[in-house]
């Protein structure tokens, strides 16, 4: 069941994705896309287009991301960014759905 989630996902992510952004599998359920030369706009389409996508799936996930526009963050500060808006994104859903997660 893990395998069909991921590969369902995958499909979602590849389908949302334009000219300069790449998605990868960085290990078990988690993902991150590079997107060269976007605008934050052009990112928040992306994020839009991937949980327009998802919603016509049965599974749900949160996105988190971050910019760096002039170069000056190191990869390691940009997942840290990424993964702490991810799990905003994340309590979001579980606030507006009535989910209670600790089941």
């Amino acid at each position: 069941a893990g395998d069909d989630a991921l590969v369902s996902l995958s499909i979602c992510f590849i389908r949302a994705l334009r000219y300069n952004q790449h998605g990868y599998r960085i290990g078990g359920d988690e993902f991150v896309i590079v997107c060269r030369k976007n605008s934050e706009d052009d990112v928040r389409s992306l994020i839009s287009r991937i949980k327009k996508l998802v919603k016509e799936t049965d599974y749900t996930c949160s996105i988190g991301y971050s910019m760096n526009i002039d170069g000056s963050k190191s990869v390691d500060k940009l997942l840290k960014e990424s993964d702490k808006m991810m799990y905003l994104d994340k309590t979001k859903y579980y606030q507006e759905t009535g989910i209670d997660r600790r089941k």
